[in-house]
């Protein structure tokens, strides 16, 4: 077996400045909060017209059969890759696995991202949460060992147990579905409008980046007030595309499209809001703000950091309308690479955050009295041959 520290170098962050882009372990990360994670997960796994917590499942599944296998080195014996899987796991701050009964059928949990997300949004359930672990377990399975087995929660502490407990279901009969994309060619345009002198975006992206976000002992990264993780971009183009075409099937793709940026649009009040009430933001940000809108290009900077993208204010006029512009966000180049052009605009995530962060600064009353009360619509996106994605927010 490696050493911890030996294992550890191996999801050693890369950062694209040019293209905003996070890598871990030669996957592009994302770094989104509990809020969001299991938001989209209720939204899923809670339509009944479709198999959601498949959905879910199968795009962790994907997802982490291929990035478990990059951060596999060839010398590795078989403990030594359950225990990178386990790793990265933790690292990328969905909690900490116990895998030493990995082969005997069972694995327990006694820290996890979910858990925590549900917890603060949702409360207690009666049945388990953790789908995105079964999916993981899945993964992590066919690229240690080759095989195909289901992993079924047993036990979830949001429903009072003492840790999750996964089992092992062998008989298998589906194979494991890996992820076809095809890159393409995209000339990123130059941005056209800048933060105001005051705001310094750079030195905002550049401090972020420099932390060090990733798990903690238990495996969960708590910061800004808020639980991080870092999840591969695959994942959340995976499961929404799928949700959507599922949905599409019965008549309800526009249900689906305006589900996925309700819940980005709740994710940014509340994500937003926990950054700007943290010591970092206090510590980073808060010099930097003069007057009420400067929040607002504090807020698109930090965004910034975060790996969805590069993407900017381009108009704007204080509390009525915002202009805002992505030039390669993670949906839009995800979703050109799994499925090619569209003539419908498919960045759902930042069209809702950009109707969120406009309630957020400017709306008034509790987060609830805020939520739709600015509208949002992605009117170029480069899914559709444009140049970039383009958003209009304006208040109703």
């Amino acid at each position: 077996m490696s050493s911890s520290s030996s294992i550890a170098s191996r999801f050693a962050l890369k950062y694209n400045p040019e293209q905003y882009r996070r890598i871990i372990a030669g996957k592009e990360i994302i770094l989104h909060c509990h809020h969001y994670n299991s938001r989209i997960q209720s939204t899923i796994e809670g339509t009944p017209q479709v198999d959601g917590k498949k959905i879910f499942s199968q795009a962790a599944e994907s997802t982490f059969a291929e990035h478990v296998t990059a951060a596999l080195d060839p010398a590795d014996d078989t403990a030594t890759k359950w225990q990178v899987a386990g790793a990265l796991y933790a690292h990328l701050g969905y909690g900490r696995l116990d895998l030493s009964s990995v082969d005997g059928g069972g694995v327990t949990a006694t820290a996890s991202h979910f858990v925590e997300g549900w917890s603060a949004g949702f409360g207690q359930r009666k049945a388990p949460v953790c789908t995105f672990t079964e999916g993981f377990l899945q993964g992590a399975l066919h690229a240690v060992t080759g095989e195909s087995a289901h992993f079924v929660e047993r036990e979830c502490m949001i429903t009072g147990a003492k840790a999750c407990r996964f089992e092992r279901v062998n008989g298998r009969q589906d194979a494991v579905r890996g992820i076809h994309k095809q890159p393409f060619a995209h000339t990123q345009k130059k941005k056209t409008f800048d933060s105001p002198a005051n705001v310094d975006a750079a030195k905002i992206v550049s401090a972020l980046v420099g932390m060090p976000i990733h798990g903690n002992d238990e495996g969960l990264i708590p910061a800004f007030g808020v639980y991080l993780a870092n999840t591969p971009a695959d994942f959340y183009n995976l499961a929404s595309i799928r949700f959507i075409e599922e949905m599409e099937k019965h008549g309800l793709g526009k249900t689906a499209r305006r589900l996925l940026v309700s819940d980005a649009e709740t994710c940014a009040m509340n994500t937003f809001r926990g950054i700007m009430s943290s010591a970092e933001w206090a510590g980073l940000v808060q010099p930097m703000i003069e007057k009420e809108s400067d929040n607002l290009f504090g807020i698109v900077a930090v965004s910034n950091a975060l790996g969805w993208g590069n993407w900017h204010v381009d108009t704007f006029a204080p509390g009525r309308v915002l202009r805002i512009e992505s030039l390669n966000g993670y949906e839009a180049y995800g979703f050109r690479e799994m499925r090619g052009t569209s003539q419908s605009p498919q960045c759902l995530m930042l069209c809702g955050v950009a109707a969120g962060i406009m309630a957020l600064v400017f709306g008034k009353g509790t987060v609830e009295e805020r939520i739709g009360s600015y509208g949002s619509a992605e009117s170029e996106c480069v899914c559709s041959e444009k140049a970039s994605c383009v958003f209009t927010v304006e208040k109703l």
